[in-house]
């Protein structure tokens, strides 16, 4: 804990979050990859219905041509003091804002899982689910770390809403993209990029990773469960400010939960 110099003798926690983003496109491709060879491996047909189901597709038709998860077609402004503070922070003119894309399921490996579903005999097709690669409940996991770019966000531009973080790697507007929160419990949230800036020709950040881009996400929560993670994140970190008569007293100036 510090205090602000010169100007409050409240405490101040300021936290530094490691975090990994990658585009939710990879990560849906890189699960079908490992479902497609653990098949292969087990000599067993290939089932992806429990995919299909955690990502919200339809599991009665083909993969190909299948969007990822509906986005949003117009992005909600943010606060003001947000927009401000992106200001500020752009030392360079900015580049022609792309127009928000809508994803689409990946193409190579979709294809070819829609190809193996397609060859199966109905009789295959029936025992697929109940085969042994299947008996365990689907587990998300991040693709291929040439994939995953790293970066850093601060307690204080993280809330219920959106998130700024500075990243590694550029991501495009409107793109679907995880955010995973590397503290003593990861947790993965669903989120798309409202805006991206590259601002590392001037920053005086020091960083390992050298992030060169600051993002701006908004939460989506298409999977179940992703809203109370992120609750209980933001309530067991939110700072705490002593009244005074002596009792702790919640911060009130905090994010919304």
């Amino acid at each position: 804990m510090s205090q602000i110099f010169n100007k409050s003798t409240h405490p101040v926690a300021v936290k530094r979050i490691p975090v990994r983003i990658w585009a939710l496109r990879d990560e849906i491709e890189a699960a079908l990859d490992r479902r497609i060879k653990e098949c292969e491996v087990a000599g067993t047909p290939l089932f992806l219905d429990d995919i299909k189901e955690f990502y919200g597709m339809r599991t009665d038709k083909p993969l190909a041509g299948q969007p990822q998860l509906q986005l949003v077609s117009e992005a909600t402004t943010p606060q003001d003091s947000v927009d401000e503070m992106m200001e500020a922070l752009a030392a360079t003119p900015e580049e022609p804002t792309p127009a928000p894309v809508v994803e689409e399921a990946p193409a190579v490996v979709v294809e070819k899982a829609d190809e193996l579903v397609a060859s199966q005999t109905p009789a295959e097709k029936a025992e697929a689910p109940a085969a042994p690669h299947v008996q365990r409940a689907y587990t998300r996991l991040a693709p291929d770390s040439t994939k995953v770019s790293y970066g850093f966000a601060l307690l204080a531009d993280v809330n219920m809403d959106w998130m700024l973080t500075f990243s590694k790697e550029k991501f495009i507007q409107g793109q679907s993209v995880i955010v995973e929160f590397l503290i003593p419990h990861p947790f993965m949230m669903s989120a798309e990029i409202i805006m991206c800036h590259n601002y590392a020709m001037r920053s005086r950040i020091i960083s390992e990773s050298k992030p060169d881009f600051r993002l701006q996400c908004r939460f989506t929560y298409p999977i179940p469960g992703e809203r109370t993670r992120l609750r209980e994140f933001l309530t067991s970190v939110e700072p705490v400010i002593p009244k005074k008569g002596g009792k702790p007293a919640t911060n009130g100036t905090g994010p919304e939960v």
